[in-house]
């Protein structure tokens, strides 16, 4: 048998029983925002669930598995939130970070500027087989497209790398 009672008149029943719902929610936490906050989500949900109210006398035993769901409901979030930030700092520190960054994209402009405008001073046919290397095409691969020995493209891509390591030392972190 479903509950008579209205809206109103259940309310003021909890609201009536607040303080005992206050000293149930210090067994789940000692923190007095948390309690009220736990007490004000448990008066929430039983009125937003008045209908699952049998209107029996047993009123505080409802409100306590109400609340007892409401704590572990919040305490499931939060443990997924700590893993989510847990896993967020160690792939930071996977990467040699201490601290969470900001990927510094003006420092890498100014490289890809500055690589061209050195591959630049080669002729084009070492420009377009070092480009063509470092967008992952395999020596083998770069001797069939270019019909150049094997081994004339490692020396080029060799000295040409070389070449850019000199040039671009400034660019260097040091530790």
């Amino acid at each position: 048998m479903k509950s008579n009672m209205t809206n109103a008149q259940l309310s003021s029943i909890i609201q009536a029983n607040q303080p005992i719902l206050q000293g149930l929610a210090y067994k789940f936490t000692k923190n007095w925002e948390e309690v009220q906050e736990l007490v004000q989500e448990t008066m929430t949900s039983s009125l937003k669930f008045e209908q699952n109210y049998d209107n029996n006398p047993r009123l505080v035993a409802w409100l306590y598995v109400i609340m007892k769901n409401v704590y572990i409901n919040g305490y499931r979030k939060r443990l997924k939130q700590i893993r989510y930030e847990q896993d967020r700092v160690s792939g930071f520190k996977s990467e040699g970070c201490t601290e969470p960054h900001v990927q510094n994209t003006a420092d890498h402009s100014f490289l890809k500027k500055d690589v061209k405008k050195l591959l630049s001073k080669y002729p084009d046919c070492y420009y377009a087989l070092f480009t063509s290397y470092t967008q992952g095409y395999k020596c083998r691969e770069l001797a069939e497209m270019y019909t150049l020995p094997e081994g004339t493209v490692k020396t080029r891509i060799h000295h040409m790398r070389k070449y850019l390591q000199n040039k671009l030392s400034g660019y260097r972190t040091r530790a």
